[in-house]
């Protein structure tokens, strides 16, 4: 099994170079790396478990929202009429043209989860190499 596995990582590994990928895939232990790397933040891309959307703070203010919510400042009766208007006529319209792109929209938030969760492997993976580099100058320091 990780014979085919190996194949088939080094048939897109050839795919993606003739493609116009980073030349550094051309190292095929640092395509493994890479590839494991991704595979480690789809397999945690749990909005619960990634920190970027807590640092984004309010949801509201990056999140789409497809709820319409009618409101009017007019006068009671003009926006009576405005209101009844748009539910009747404008939001038949509206409602296609969601239930056409909602799956459009629920795609590209699936993507958003997952390249949080890439960046935050990435962030984490740095983060480890840096201190792992610190670690290795103090001890050079102290011999």
């Amino acid at each position: 099994m990780s014979e085919l596995h190996a194949r088939v990582r080094e048939r897109l590994r050839q795919e993606l170079l003739l493609s116009g990928a980073s030349s550094a895939f051309q190292d095929p232990e640092l395509f493994a790396d890479v590839e494991r790397l991704l595979q480690r933040a789809l397999s945690s891309s749990d909005a619960r478990a990634l920190l970027l959307p807590e640092l984004l703070g309010d949801p509201d203010t990056w999140r789409l929202q497809t709820a319409i919510h009618y409101q009017s400042h007019r006068s009671s009766v003009l926006a009576s009429t405005i209101i009844f208007f748009k539910r009747r006529v404008v939001m038949p319209l509206f409602r296609w043209f969601f239930e056409y792109s909602h799956d459009n929209f629920e795609r590209q938030r699936r993507v958003n989860q997952l390249l949080f969760a890439c960046v935050q492997e990435l962030a984490a993976e740095t983060a480890r190499l840096r201190k792992e580099v610190r670690e290795g100058a103090s001890h050079a320091a102290r011999s």
